[in-house]
């Protein structure tokens, strides 16, 4: 049985960082005319941001894994879930220092990406962010997550220049 080979991975691959793309360019024109830090306006841009860095991610998963076919990258994908550490685990120290990031942590409730500009980017975990209002949780807001969230968008703009690169040049 062959793998795919990194063409086949590359358009997958491609779709992923596209869609991240999209997303944090549409965030970064978002925060730009909507400067607003209320709770239910913070709240959803976080998740925004999260699924986002979550598809820039699995995108090198894509380019740097070995799969059969299709199934065995989705079923790969999937297992991952949306955790962001698990991810960064899977594409490797190595690559991550590739494409900017030094590593990836977790609290209680968020993500800490730790870039090598030494910037700390901080993303709510995905899945709780959106199943909180279950159980009861109250988040609080500082007032200062708006300036912060357009820093992360900028520095997750550059990581996802690095991935784009280093992606295409698995095909050349």
């Amino acid at each position: 049985m062959r793998n795919m080979d990194d063409q086949e991975k590359y358009k997958i691959a491609f779709r992923l960082a596209a869609g991240a793309s999209s997303g944090l360019y549409f965030l970064e024109d978002y925060l730009y005319n909507k400067e607003r830090t209320d709770l239910a306006y913070i709240r959803s841009i976080s998740i925004l941001l999260s699924y986002h860095v979550e598809l820039l991610l699995k995108s090198r998963v894509v380019m740097l894994g070995t799969f059969s076919n299709e199934g065995e990258l989705k079923k790969k994908l999937t297992s991952l879930s949306h955790d962001l550490t698990r991810i960064g685990k899977e594409v490797g120290n190595e690559e991550l220092l590739k494409i900017g990031i030094k590593k990836i942590t977790k609290n209680d409730t968020q993500y800490i990406i730790e870039t090598t500009n030494d910037i700390e980017i901080k993303t709510e975990d995905f899945i709780d962010i959106r199943y909180d209002y279950l159980f009861g949780k109250m988040r609080t807001i500082n007032g200062e997550e708006y300036g912060e969230i357009v820093g992360y968008v900028k520095e997750l703009l550059a990581v996802l220049k690095l991935i784009k690169e280093y992606n295409e040049e698995a095909i050349k």
